[in-house]
């Protein structure tokens, strides 16, 4: 029988790696404990960075909540419940936070895009949140008025009554939702355009088509065009006494 031969390390050699491994347990101790130790201290931060345009948002509420969450200390602050408190103000879409060694904290600020006036008093973001600024907002942005909670809803109709008027050269001034469902659609012109409940899409085209052979010259004398006629539509001018519906002219399609 022939015998099968095989090599063991050395002993020195076993000793050795034995070392090395108790050595990179201690290293690794330390530096766990090194971790503890330092979380366990209230290492301060001192320097908040803002980045980003804060041009709407309360800077005043801003620092105030900042420094709240920075008086954990730069090891312990909760970068995620200092996010959900920033993104809570008005005007603030979101917010980036990282910790800048040795006591530095980067803040980065988005605020949300304005893209109407929403009811009374608040504003629509482009992304259809609906927030409240602490004062009112002059500025020049088309008005939506509608039931609680259809303020994205309303967003994409603004926005796809806008694609179909823009060809003739006007523009969307506000519109407006009734407890009926009833449109309301104000062009910047001054002109209204009521668009009813149902069948808005195909009232809105046939408005398109008229418009520019049968409305554009008198633009200026039409206070509003009524398209909730089965096949034409009613002007009432500017002039006429708006508890009248007698002076009113009818066309067709």
């Amino acid at each position: 029988m022939s015998a099968v031969a095989m090599t063991l390390p050395p002993a020195e050699t076993t000793r050795v790696s034995l070392r090395m491994v108790a050595a990179v347990i201690a290293a690794v101790g330390l530096v766990g404990a090194a971790g503890w130790w330092m979380r366990t201290l209230e290492w301060p931060i001192q320097d908040v960075r803002v980045d980003g345009i804060v041009a709407h948002a309360d800077r005043d509420q801003l620092k105030a909540v900042m420094a709240r969450h920075a008086r954990a200390g730069f090891f312990t602050v909760d970068l995620e419940a200092l996010r959900t408190d920033l993104r809570a103000l008005p005007w603030v879409r979101d917010a980036s936070l990282r910790r800048v060694w040795p006591d530095t904290l980067d803040v980065s600020i988005r605020e949300h895009a304005v893209a109407a006036h929403w009811n009374e008093g608040a504003l629509l973001s482009r992304s259809g949140i609906v927030f409240e600024p602490p004062t009112p907002v002059d500025m020049e942005a088309p008005i939506l008025a509608g039931p609680a909670g259809h303020g994205g809803a309303m967003l994409e109709r603004l926005r796809a009554f806008s694609a179909e008027i823009e060809p003739l050269g006007l523009e969307v001034a506000a519109l407006r939702q009734n407890e009926r469902r009833d449109w309301r659609l104000e062009l910047s012109n001054g002109v209204a355009l009521r668009l009813g409940r149902d069948d808005v899409e195909a009232r809105l085209a046939r408005f398109v088509a008229i418009w520019p052979r049968a409305l554009a010259s008198d633009a200026g004398r039409i206070a509003s065009v009524d398209l909730r006629y089965p096949n034409g539509f009613a002007v009432t001018w500017r002039e006429q006494d708006a508890a009248a519906d007698a002076g009113t002219t009818r066309g067709g399609a």
